[in-house]
């Protein structure tokens, strides 16, 4: 999570293998991936904000992003 509150602070995008962007038919998030768990999260520039959708562990992810 410091990496994210980071990021959001200097208007710098983390960068890697760790962090996928999903997109999606009505909005498009950010994952972050943690161990075995998935920080989805959302990036909103203007006011510097990370807002943090879910963590969820990765054998759940799936069925998470379909009830998105």
């Amino acid at each position: 999570m410091e990496k994210l509150a980071d990021a959001a602070g200097k208007k710098v995008r983390i960068g890697g293998k760790s962090v996928k962007t999903i997109s999606g038919v009505s909005d498009s998030f950010h994952r972050l991936r943690v161990v075995d768990h998935r920080a989805m999260y959302d990036v909103i520039d203007e006011a510097r904000v990370v807002l943090i959708l879910g963590i969820v562990h990765r054998g759940d992810l799936e069925r998470w992003i379909r009830s998105r």
